[in-house]
């Protein structure tokens, strides 16, 4: 059966149902729509079998194009899973060892003690994005290729964040390297590779990779997102945003970590190939999807999990974020995200069930939708529906159309109403970077000043909430202050280990000076 809605939503409900379950999941995905809180696709399915595949918002704003289950999106981090993956089938080949040196394949790459398995488990410490911007800023209209990494890891003098394989570091730069890894070894183009031994075998027809000079297949959904959080309420296209060039527009043309471009249809069958062991045996699968080990012996777990909420925590295998919940065991998937998107996919593998989600707004409440789907699919109750509206958004209006003092006011008479508003970090944090990133216009530096500000006495024991204004004090010229706050993020978090270098940086220039 399918229904549409007027309100741009449309939901396919399969024809293949559980008993138990196609009610609750349909109610639920049926009010979502009707409440228009979600711009994307989510697919779930149960052993396989789809059991909703729902579509909601604009493919496109300024055209007015629908998503539809047919949308081609960008699958941002979860590439990750699919370069991983192309490296193991190499590794099984006989192509090299993980555990061989990076060197040995990459001549001139500098780091002679880091392995292929630093680079597939974030434990090389290498530099991410942050090894560009001295291009970048002698060269503002570069576009960064892969053939870019290595002479720029050359040039890099900071050295690595740590010893390879002590700690566990989410970094991009990574990925680009594995991608050369599988050129290299396998004497083909990335695409061609992918094409022929993933996409292919799995029969994903509708996924490729993607450059920003490439002409797109099928119907794009494109990132969008409110160029003044808060103040504006139409979407634009992220990449017609100039504070957002680095990202959008330097940053648009590497492969490996991202830049994948599928439909919520072509991840399932993914899915499927990969655990129906069509991509890789067994005991590949199974070192796969095995958490990191670090140097000291402990496998490494972050007790936050990426986009859902609920009790949990979170490793890493090879190209796999691996989850623990009390609730429904162990999972294995990646989540993704650029400025206007946000992509997650989780698979449970004791019950096989299968989630893909994609939101082309990057919306604050995406992970709230994917943990219902996860709880409905198990016979749990779904997360509540907010009906009250974002006191963040009330605050930031206030912000930018009269001045802080009256934001504040607004904000401390509102605070308490509950029913009315719900306060989110994230959202907070949002706010103060996308002020700051518009410093270039009258006043709004000392905006996000006072956002971050005001965050650190909202969320006292949140480490980031010091990090942040830290980063902003420091980008300010206030240094001493940073320091401070930097120091505070460290007590709360001490393995916030990019607050501990920037810290000593700032602890050096205060010494010379």
């Amino acid at each position: 059966m399918k229904l549409h809605f007027p309100f741009l939503c449309m939901l396919w409900l399969c024809p293949v149902l559980l008993p138990a379950q196609p009610k609750p999941i349909n109610t639920y995905f049926e009010e979502l729509g009707q409440r228009r809180q979600h711009n994307g696709n989510i697919l779930v399915a149960d052993d396989g079998r789809p059991i909703v595949n729902f579509s909601s918002g604009y493919a496109d704003f300024s055209t007015q194009t629908l998503n539809t289950p047919a949308s081609h999106f960008n699958l941002a981090s979860i590439s990750k899973v699919i370069t991983a993956t192309a490296v193991l089938q190499l590794r099984d080949k006989g192509k090299f060892s993980i555990d061989d040196a990076v060197v040995q394949y990459l001549p001139g790459f500098p780091y002679k003690d880091i392995k292929i398995r630093h680079l597939l488990t974030h434990t090389s410490g290498l530099p991410d994005l942050e090894l560009f911007e001295d291009l970048v800023k002698q060269f503002p209209d570069t576009v960064i290729t892969n053939r870019n990494v290595l002479p720029e890891l050359r040039k890099w003098q900071r050295g690595l964040y740590f010893k390879p394989g002590d700690e566990f570091r989410y970094c991009n730069t990574e990925y680009n390297l594995l991608a050369l890894l599988i050129e290299k070894a396998s004497g083909m183009s990335l695409r061609s590779y992918l094409k022929k031994y993933i996409f292919a075998p799995a029969g994903m027809k509708d996924t490729y990779i993607t450059t920003p000079n490439q002409k797109h297949e099928g119907l794009i959904a494109q990132p969008q997102m409110k160029p003044h959080p808060g103040y504006d309420s139409a979407f634009v296209a992220v990449d017609s945003i100039a504070r957002f060039k680095y990202l959008t527009y330097n940053n648009s043309s590497t492969t490996g970590q991202g830049n994948v471009m599928s439909t919520t249809t072509d991840m399932l069958k993914f899915d499927q190939a990969y655990f129906n062991r069509k991509l890789l045996k067994a005991s590949t699968m199974q070192q796969a999807m095995t958490p990191v080990k670090l140097n000291n012996g402990i496998v490494y777990y972050d007790n936050r999990m990426d986009t859902m909420d609920g009790e949990g925590k979170m490793g890493y295998g090879l190209g796999w974020e691996i989850f623990d919940q009390p609730v429904f065991g162990i999972s294995v998937g990646h989540g993704g995200f650029m400025f206007g998107l946000a992509t997650f996919y989780l698979h449970n593998l004791a019950k096989s069930q299968t989630i893909v989600g994609f939101d082309n707004t990057a919306g604050s409440e995406f992970g709230r939708f994917i943990t219902s789907a996860l709880s409905l699919l198990n016979n749990k109750q779904p997360m509540v529906f907010r009906t009250s509206r974002s006191l963040v958004t009330l605050y930031g209006t206030a912000l930018l159309k009269h001045g802080a003092d009256h934001a504040a006011t607004i904000f401390n008479a509102n605070k308490a109403d509950k029913a009315a508003y719900y306060l989110n970090e994230g959202e907070m944090n949002d706010l103060g970077y996308n002020l700051f990133y518009m410093s270039s216009f009258p006043g709004h530096r000392e905006m996000a000043l006072e956002v971050f500000k005001l965050a650190t006495f909202i969320f006292p024991d949140s480490f980031n909430t010091y990090d942040s204004y830290g980063q902003l004090l420091k980008d300010s010229g206030k240094k001493e202050d940073a320091i401070l706050m930097y120091k505070k993020s460290i007590a709360l978090n001490p393995g916030n280990e990019d607050g501990k270098r920037i810290l000593s940086e700032l602890l050096k220039v205060q010494d010379i000076e």
